[in-house]
């Protein structure tokens, strides 16, 4: 069956991203709040009980990075914000997201097998950072346990071009339930490798 691997673009020319690179406390709500609602860019779209509940828990967990309940308003405004922005100026942004729900490692599997039929070496490597990334966010500010993975935009390009030569069809057919959802969620998988190569954005993992 598998984990589920959640997946959202992020553009590296941002604003919020380069805050993300130098902003521990940031970085950290963002890592937080990853695996909720639909998406980090919808986070705050979610019912706002829960969306306070779920702060809540976030800054008492990490009181030692937040600090007072002032500092943390401030940093959960100033997340809105860059949030808010950066789907302003990039238009989309929020939607260019997949997830791989229980399906991650039968994915992987059929995936590994067809790179290994055409003869691409270490498949199963290259799968798995297609998969998790072959960075993290925040490296400098965040411990590896800590962090999301971060699929850099090189992956993403080699990704795209790898991921464009496969027939989803061959991989999973329909005559089954379960080949059928595993079907959806490549291809959702794999048509964000393709918009987030068109505009040069990287890719945010999360294993939840």
């Amino acid at each position: 069956m598998g984990v589920s691997v959640l997946y959202s673009a992020i553009p590296p020319s941002s604003t919020l991203y380069s805050r993300l690179q130098r902003e521990k406390a940031i970085s950290l709500l963002v890592v937080s709040l990853f695996p909720y609602g639909c998406g980090i860019f919808r986070f705050f779209e979610i019912d706002p009980e829960e969306v306070n509940e779920i702060l809540e828990d976030v800054i008492e967990t990490h009181q030692e990075t937040f600090g007072s309940e002032l500092e943390a308003d401030r940093v959960i405004a100033e997340l809105r914000a860059e949030l808010r922005l950066t789907r302003k100026a990039y238009p989309g942004i929020e939607d260019r997201r997949a997830s791989l729900e229980k399906t991650s490692v039968e994915i992987g599997e059929r995936l590994s097998q067809e790179l290994s039929r055409r003869k691409f070496a270490n498949a199963d490597k290259i799968v798995e950072k297609l998969m998790f990334g072959d960075q993290t966010l925040a490296p400098t500010l965040l411990s590896r346990e800590e962090s999301l993975g971060l699929i850099s935009r090189q992956l993403v390009s080699e990704g795209a071009s790898i991921l464009r030569q496969i027939d989803s069809e061959t991989l999973f057919a329909r005559n089954e339930d379960r080949e059928g959802w595993c079907l959806d969620h490549f291809e959702r998988w794999r048509d964000l490798y393709l918009s987030a190569a068109e505009k040069n954005e990287e890719i945010l993992v999360a294993v939840a």
